[in-house]
């Protein structure tokens, strides 16, 4: 499946994708940041010391993981916005759009039982909430599109 993103996407996306990329390979959280949290969530939820040790086991593995795939998305855009997404390449544009996802909701303070947040011109974070709409739309064609 070939995809073509308009310029604006095409930055918008590059810049996601690399703000991300910088943020998890830096580790670049704060122990208590709820970014981190959910993107890296406790390995164990009743059990702190085996959580720790999990975390530790796991999570600079993870933390390049998630840098790397976030980088190739970024350099897949290049300049003109025109990707292929077929086996490996679809599955790591799905998880990184994911990954994005979650770290703006959570930064949205997004629940399951939120309705739509607020995209009227000058409300309060409506850019925010219109560029998360916008990448769950993204998400729910690429999943439609590779499995129809």
């Amino acid at each position: 499946m070939r995809i073509r993103f308009d310029r604006i996407e095409t930055e918008l996306l590059t810049a996601m994708f690399t703000d991300l990329a910088e943020l998890v390979e830096a580790d670049a959280f704060d122990q208590a940041d709820p970014v981190r949290a959910r993107l890296f969530p406790a390995g164990y939820r009743d059990d702190d010391a085996a959580s720790q040790d999990f975390r530790e086991l796991t999570e600079a593995s993870l933390r390049v993981e998630r840098a790397e795939r976030a980088r190739e998305c970024a350099a897949e855009l290049g300049r003109r916005g025109d990707v292929v997404l077929e086996g490996d390449t679809a599955q790591r544009w799905i998880q990184s759009i994911n990954d994005l996802r979650l770290a703006l909701g959570t930064r949205l303070e997004v629940t399951e039982d939120d309705q739509i947040g607020e995209t009227t011109p000058g409300a309060p974070l409506a850019q925010e909430w219109a560029v998360y709409h916008w990448l769950t739309g993204l998400q729910d064609s690429l999943v439609r599109r590779l499995m129809g």
